[in-house]
């Protein structure tokens, strides 16, 4: 063999080989070893969005649902106070302590605007030429430890101008004494000739100082006979019950 026949053996031999490389590379692309390839690269899992989209899957950190405060039920502690109740029940019993000191007497300082320290409070008022209100308040509280305030005053008719409030106690008054066989003269909550003298009589009769208006002492037996007429009338029933 010739030099040059030497050669064109050596030329064909490697065009041989690169020519098997390449179908061999081709092969393995088209086969069935790429999409494995490709599973294997990517851990065989399906795309992320299907985790979020899928059930019961979530990536993350998640908020936690938006829960509905409880109702308060039965067992629960009763609401605290507001600041403005503390306040009126403050002024309230201050009120109290004064008006029982100068002999109006409103029963137990306990904060609480009953019949009793109401009735006080307008006797309190008519006496000083106030206007009639029965009603606790900061400037009625500095006028009983000061005595003056910016409360209004009538001095044309002193002690006899009426507020809604002050109203509402004379009808209830009124209302009692009408029960117990008193006459008060015409219903409303005005003061009448016949309501002070339906007043000065049920004070005599009860052993009290004959004043002849509404006053802490007055009211506090008044409820008191109111409860007892109650009683005697629900007695019957109990015993035919029987």
């Amino acid at each position: 063999m010739t030099g040059w026949d030497r050669k064109i053996a050596i030329g064909a031999s490697v065009l041989m080989t690169l020519s098997v490389a390449v179908n061999m590379a081709a092969f393995q692309g088209k086969g069935p070893g790429a999409s494995q390839g490709s599973a294997i690269e990517t851990g065989g899992l399906p795309p992320r969005g299907g985790w979020v989209e899928g059930p019961g899957l979530a990536l993350g950190p998640t908020s936690p649902p938006a829960v509905a405060p409880p109702l308060p039920g039965p067992t629960d502690p009763p609401a605290a106070p507001q600041k403005d109740e503390v306040n009126t029940a403050e002024v309230t019993r201050g009120i109290q302590r004064e008006l029982d000191a100068r002999g109006y007497d409103v029963g137990q300082p306990d904060g609480v605007a009953g019949l009793v320290t109401r009735a006080a409070i307008f006797a309190y008022e008519y006496d000083n030429g106030l206007v009639l209100t029965g009603k606790p308040s900061e400037p009625l509280l500095s006028q009983i430890v000061l005595g003056s305030s910016s409360l209004e005053q009538n001095s044309a008719r002193p002690g006899k101008t009426i507020s809604p409030d002050g109203e509402a106690l004379v009808r209830d008054v009124k209302q009692k004494l009408d029960a117990l066989g008193y006459k008060t003269g015409v219903a409303g909550g005005t003061l009448t000739p016949e309501l002070a003298r339906a007043i000065r009589d049920f004070e005599t009769e009860q052993k009290l100082k004959p004043s002849g208006r509404i006053s802490g002492p007055m009211m506090s037996r008044l409820i008191r006979l109111q409860g007892q007429a109650k009683a005697h009338r629900a007695a019957p029933s109990r015993s035919a019950a029987r």
